[in-house]
């Protein structure tokens, strides 16, 4: 059986018109060079991709290119070509099923666990001064956007930074965050009760949950464990994570302009994991207890915070509203928490 074929001569770009034949280890060319038979080894083929054409080329540079065919398959098995591994799977879907899975499979284990376990190990080694920059950008885009000024009074305001500057004294490990370790007052009406901690150690207390009925010891205990997520860098380790996120994406899709601008707004969108909530409040109640106070203090906050936006979705879904910053209302398995920080207390305060 011949086989019509494009030859082309490795020196321009034109086609010729060609016929191949193939018997056990050569290929027979007859084309505008002339007969010649060709041997298997001296021949390279080229993997199928779909029904586009392949190519046969050869030692001297010249090639063919063959339309995909029963034909051509014939041709191949007549010369002893076999094709590669990779080839004959692809051409199984069962083989292409399982190679998607297992890469699919590789790729999550890398963002679930590989991408953590590598930003933790990597966060320690991240300068507190890279972070301020970010960290003060993202606050004035707060105060921009979102946040407002705090309405607590000076006095009440003292008071609670005299406590919050206790507890971080007492942690030799948050040297590092000397320079910009600060506690900020906001008010943030759309948000609620809560406080956050930027990567750059600067932690933000809204007015909101200082307003609940909530007393100053319980709203410190919230600062403790913002202060464990300082202390066990958790904000650098998720924008870390995130920016590598961005960054494969920006290279896949070949674009890396919009790096810069959603770095500030991932510190916040981001959220933590449950084992980093779990790592605060390990080191929340430490300081508690160090302090000759109950682990049950950020218990009852979180209850408290949690009974206030458990109120405010169901008004939400019977209003149809839309609130801000979901991700704030409620932290991973809050009452699972709650009943580990009271059983460390021995005791509901």
């Amino acid at each position: 059986m011949s086989l019509e074929v494009f030859y082309f001569d490795g020196q321009s770009s034109r086609r010729h018109t060609a016929r191949l034949e193939a018997e056990a280890g050569f290929l027979h060319l007859d084309g505008p060079a002339g007969k010649r038979w060709i041997p298997h080894e001296e021949i390279q083929v080229s993997e199928t991709q779909g029904h586009a054409p392949r190519t046969l080329r050869f030692a001297d540079g010249t090639y063919c290119e063959v339309a995909q065919s029963a034909a051509l398959s014939a041709l191949l098995d007549t010369l002893g070509h076999n094709e590669s591994i990779a080839v004959r799977m692809q051409n199984r879907w069962r083989w292409s099923l399982s190679a998607l899975m297992g890469v699919t499979l590789i790729l999550a284990a890398g963002y679930f666990w590989g991408l953590p376990w590598g930003a933790e190990i990597a966060a320690p080694w991240v300068p507190i001064s890279a972070m301020q920059e970010v960290s003060e950008t993202t606050l004035n885009q707060l105060d921009n956007h979102l946040l407002e000024p705090s309405q607590l009074s000076p006095e009440r305001q003292q008071k609670l930074t005299q406590g919050f500057q206790q507890l971080a004294a007492a942690d030799p490990d948050l040297a590092p965050y000397a320079k910009s370790l600060r506690l900020y007052f906001r008010s943030a009406p759309k948000v609620g009760p809560n406080a956050f901690a930027l990567p750059g150690g600067q932690i933000v207390l809204l007015d909101e949950l200082v307003e609940l009925p909530i007393n100053d010891e319980e709203t410190l205990a919230v600062l403790a464990h913002e202060l464990g997520h300082l202390n066990k860098r958790h904000g650098i380790r998720q924008l870390i994570q995130s920016s590598v996120v961005a960054a494969v994406a920006a290279a896949y899709m070949g674009d890396v302009s919009y790096l810069i601008t959603t770095l500030t707004a991932v510190v916040l969108e981001s959220g933590y994991s449950r084992d980093m909530e779990r790592e605060a409040d390990h080191y929340a109640a430490t300081a508690l207890t160090r302090q000759g106070q109950s682990p049950a203090l950020l218990a009852n906050a979180l209850e408290k915070m949690e009974n206030f936006y458990t109120d405010k979705k169901k008004k939400k879904d019977t209003d149809g509203e839309k609130s801000h910053f979901d991700w704030l209302s409620s932290h991973p398995d809050t009452e699972e928490r709650i009943q580990t920080l009271r059983g460390n207390s021995g005791q509901a305060l």
